[in-house]
């Protein structure tokens, strides 16, 4: 049986508030032990990551973004199903990137799973742009691969 509303709500709260404000740290504290990525459309191809590969990707993405506008994230939609543990969340973001001419627009869903107890995040699926993505990743993971790169 999935925790109280409330438990629930208050997660959701800490999780949206450090997202808007960039910090991964905090983002990474809330997620369960057991915590699963996956970015979504499937077509993507993108494997399920466990919470050690997440954790090592979020903020090399996040120390990389820059310049925020509109708070960076603009949550558009949220809607909180609590008697299932979960939550979807539509927003948009615009950011600087470290690439030349580059810059992070990104639209997604959010679905959120919580843990039994409600106070962490135990899976996060997220429906991306895939126009976006399929431009801007492959040329932002060479970028971390150069040296110097910031990580």
């Amino acid at each position: 049986m999935p925790a109280a509303a409330d438990v629930q709500a208050a997660t959701l709260d800490r999780f949206l508030e450090s997202w808007k404000n960039q910090n991964a740290r905090a983002t990474i504290d809330l997620w369960s032990d057991d915590f699963k990525q996956r970015l979504l459309p499937l077509s993507l191809g993108t494997p399920v990551h466990s919470r050690a590969a997440a954790e090592a990707i979020y903020p090399k993405l996040v120390d990389n973004l820059t310049n925020w506008e509109a708070g960076f994230l603009d949550i558009k939609q949220v809607v909180h199903d609590a008697a299932r543990g979960t939550a979807a969340v539509y927003a948009t973001s615009l950011a600087d990137t470290p690439l030349p001419g580059e810059k992070w627009t990104n639209e997604y869903a959010i679905f959120v799973t919580f843990s039994e107890d409600g106070t962490k995040v135990s899976r996060l699926e997220e429906m991306v742009d895939t126009a976006f993505y399929a431009n801007f990743f492959p040329k932002f993971q060479q970028y971390l691969m150069q040296p110097g790169a910031s990580h």
